[in-house]
């Protein structure tokens, strides 16, 4: 089992080798193509793959998603400006900051330009619109000459400082050194552009090859920290470490334990609210079927990390992407996402990911019974396919012939659920070729499974692939000659089971989450589709509102499951059930027709960034005649539009109140909790639950009664909205001033006095009651912690009796304060009072 799982790790990577090696000889020669660095030559060479397609027709859906109001996509790439006709852009990364937006992808444009294969854009209205940035600024060229950004673009964002972050792999000397490098950009006036760059790591193509870098900056201490993949006699995650701003950096520092060695890739990095940096990545197990997510922490800003932890126990489909991906294989890396609010669940790790039913048990030791079946030629086309059964060994040729590549057509008819496990074996090194699945219909060219072996240098000689049925239907299997050489090949098929395996088909989407990084909740299944449709390149991230969010591609809405929409779901109340999945994307993407001269088309990831208010999803989109870059934007806030002012009632009387409260969200529903606090005590009861649907208003009522006993003065009522992780969302206050009344012990402020602000923590306002014996100048102000003044509320003469006045958590310039602890004081008549009290944002 475990040497053809890590030859899906070392495909990329020895191609890379190999090709720099030969890149190397080649050098000086006039044959060697100037300006294609090795990464590009090898995207090219799988994006080559893809035949011309062509296609017309409906889609024919599924099933309905849930009626609400998709929030707009955005393409964030400019096609306007790509010169060649089939310039794709994939991988996409995404950071935001409020309104502040940037989207950088790997760029097909720079194969037919031969310069950078990465782009950016960036948008200072939320994600409404882009505007293409063209290519990110390059390092010196005088000490890295023929500096090409390559591949793995990443973003982040310091909330702090308004620093972006770009991170991505690069080549230099024409290829003969990789490296990888950090971008750092800022908003100025409203447009966006990077200014510096700095070089974390560099090395020789020939020996070692970077790959699937990450990078996370910490806001509270503004380091930056940056994971990768380093390939040469293994493979192993590296990690490094700036304290300055990017200008220099640790040198390499292994996580990865030497158990794992030659075994690991695709490492993240993300950072808590404490400074913590998180670390996970994808381990082959050289023992089990399941593989591994591996997991490390650093409680002491990235100088040291605990041991490693075994976070999940995954089953990893690497040998074909998802349906008209154009690659021969895919990638199983987790998404990471940490909980930085202030909720209940502050600190909280969340690990997100696809996985597919435990196919090795059904195939280890491989079957070698079961009945043999030739080809019959002519079947070279879905018309004169030669039909099989599942079980059967498939035999045949894929001969040379001159100036054509032969191919066999296979048909097989699969029930719904049905899975299909296919296995081709027996084949010579040295020999190219390529094993698709095709859906029936349309036309029998949409594309549902691509594996196979594109050029010589992949060193493998055998591919698999698991596949499960949407619906009854006559499939297609093609083998198709790329080297044009004779191929003689082995097939055995096999029905396979999912019974009691965690996920059902080819894929499904799963998170878990862990409080202390040490212990891992149960995985769950976030979709909720029909079995047979594949959900691929899951990410998750919490939102501002402390609640978790994932999208991925999902293909339950079409008949065959070769088309995708972007789905996404939210997390019940403290990480539990996820609500329904929704569509995201406003439009389908159909891969199988969108061309692409970049592989992967739909990228190893898409990504999720959250700001306070939103969440930003970036995926790769083949709605298009190319596969191209698009955002959208989700609102995760919930709001009081509406509260009562402030009134006056008398002693023994009652009336209604109301506040109109929102949920802001456009596609999930939301658990609130509605409490009521009062400065006299007069309301009680426990808190009262309410769901609001999307974009829901709800206008909540309460009856206030005014005692009989109650003195003259002002009662402040407040309403407190909670979401389901406990964190108050909002908060709205207003004054009841009571007339007449006998005097209630304890019920107003006496002498010189200053009452504790109300309420206390405050959210959105705070009162401040105060006495005055006599008439005089006073002065009531705010002050920082250290003593600095923030606010002056009072500064006049007032006359003897109570007083109350409201700070709405604004300086005096206007400007909200920061979330912490502040002091009020009293001053009148050479005396002074001073209270303590906590404000929130």
């Amino acid at each position: 089992i475990v040497p053809s799982k890590k030859a899906l790790l070392w495909a990329g990577p020895l191609r890379h080798l190999n090709k720099a090696r030969a890149a190397a000889k080649l050098a000086k020669s006039k044959h060697a193509k100037p300006g294609v660095t090795v990464k590009k030559a090898f995207q090219e060479a799988d994006a080559a793959s893809n035949e011309p397609r062509t296609w017309t027709g409906l889609t024919n859906p599924m099933s309905a998603s849930a009626t609400t109001a998709t929030p707009a996509n955005t393409r964030a790439n400019n096609p306007a400006i790509d010169v060649g006709p089939s310039s794709g852009q994939s991988e996409s990364s995404i950071a935001a900051l409020g309104d502040q937006v940037v989207v950088a992808w790997n760029d097909g444009d720079g194969f037919v330009t031969n310069g950078d294969t990465q782009g950016f854009a960036w948008s200072a209205n939320g994600g409404a619109t882009f505007t293409d940035g063209g290519d990110v600024v390059h390092a010196s060229l005088a000490t890295y000459p023929g500096f090409s950004w390559t591949s793995d673009p990443v973003l982040t964002v310091n909330e702090k400082t308004g620093e972006f972050w770009y991170c991505g792999l690069f080549d230099y000397n024409n290829g003969a050194n990789n490296g990888i490098g950090v971008a750092r950009g800022r908003f100025t006036a409203g447009v966006f552009a990077f200014d510096s760059v700095f070089v974390v790591r560099t090395a020789v193509s020939a020996s070692e090859f970077l790959d699937k870098q990450w990078v996370a900056v910490d806001s509270l201490s503004g380091n930056l920290y940056v994971t990768n993949t380093t390939f040469n006699t293994i493979d192993l995650i590296d990690y490094y470490r700036s304290t300055n701003g990017g200008r220099t950096w640790t040198g390499a520092a292994k996580l990865s334990s030497a158990l794992d060695d030659g075994f690991v890739q695709g490492s993240r990095v993300a950072i808590g609210p404490a400074g913590e940096v998180h670390v996970t990545w994808f381990a082959v197990d050289q023992v089990t079927d399941p593989d591994n997510f591996r997991y490390r922490k650093s409680t002491n800003f990235g100088v040291s990390f605990d041991s490693e932890v075994n976070a999940v126990k995954t089953i990893a489909n690497n040998f074909a992407g998802g349906p008209a991906f154009n690659r021969e294989r895919a990638s199983t890396f987790p998404s990471i996402a940490v909980d930085r609010t202030t909720s209940s669940t502050r600190g909280r790790v969340y690990l997100g990911w696809h996985e597919s039913y435990n196919f090795w048990d059904d195939f280890f030791p491989a079957p070698t019974a079961g009945a043999a079946r030739s080809e019959v030629e002519s079947n070279n086309s879905t018309i004169t396919a030669t039909p099989f059964t599942l079980g059967n060994v498939l035999r045949g040729t894929l001969a040379k012939t001159l100036n054509t590549l032969d191919t066999d057509y296979w048909s097989v008819s699969l029930t719904a659920g049905q899975n299909m496990y296919v296995y081709l074996d027996s084949l010579s090194a040295g020999r190219a070729w390529t094993l698709r699945l095709f859906a029936p219909t349309p036309d029998q060219t949409q594309r549902l499974v691509y594996t196979g072996r594109p050029d010589s240098t992949s060193g493998a000689t055998t591919a698999r692939f698991v596949f499960t049925a949407p619906t009854n239907g006559t499939y297609y299997m093609r083998l198709a000659q790329v080297s044009s050489r004779s191929v003689f090949y082995r097939v055995r098929t096999m029905v396979a089971s999912s019974a009691g395996d965690r996920s059902r088909d080819q894929r499904d989407a799963f998170t878990t989450y862990s409080d202390n990084g040490s212990a891992w909740t149960t995985p769950v299944r976030v979709n909720d589709d029909p079995i047979g449709f594949d959900n691929f390149l899951p990410e998750v991230i919490v939102g501002g509102d402390g609640i978790p969010y994932m999208h991925w591609y999902d293909h339950r809405d079409d008949l065959y499951g070769s088309r995708a929409w972007i789905y996404t779901s939210r997390a019940g109340a403290f990480g539990g059930a996820w609500q329904a999945g929704t569509k995201l994307g406003t439009a389908q993407s159909n891969f199988s027709t969108s061309s692409s001269n970049i592989a992967p088309n739909h990228g190893d990831y898409n990504h999720f960034a959250a700001s306070t208010s939103r969440v930003h999803a970036s995926w790769s989109d083949g709605r298009g005649a190319n596969v191209d870059t698009w955002s959208a934007a989700m609102t995760t806030t919930c709001g009081i539009t509406s509260g009562p002012n402030d009134t006056t009632m008398v002693a023994n009387s009652n009336a209604d109140f109301g506040w109109t409260l929102r949920n802001d969200n456009e596609l999930f529903s939301g658990l609130y909790s509605v409490s009521y606090t009062d400065t006299r005590g007069w309301l009680t009861g426990a808190p009262t639950p309410i769901t609001l649907a999307a974009e829901q208003s709800f206008f909540q009522t309460r009856n206030i009664a005014v005692p009989d006993t109650a003195v003259s003065g002002v009662n402040t009522v407040c309403l407190t909205l909670t979401n389901s992780t406990g964190a108050v969302v909002k908060q709205d206050c207003f004054a009841i001033t009571v007339q007449g009344g006998a005097l209630a012990v304890g019920d107003q402020l006496t002498g010189f006095a200053l009452a504790p602000s109300v309420p206390n923590p405050a959210f959105k306002q705070a009162r401040l009651a105060f006495s005055l014996p006599v008439s005089g100048r006073v002065s009531l102000a705010i002050f920082d912690l250290s003593g600095a003044r923030v606010r002056q509320l009072v500064d006049g003469e007032l006359a003897a009796g109570q007083h109350s006045v409201v700070w709405d958590g604004t300086d005096a310039r206007g400007q909200r304060v920061k979330s912490g602890a502040y002091f009020y004081r009293l001053e009148s008549n050479g005396q002074t009072r001073t209270q303590r009290m906590v404000f929130m944002k």
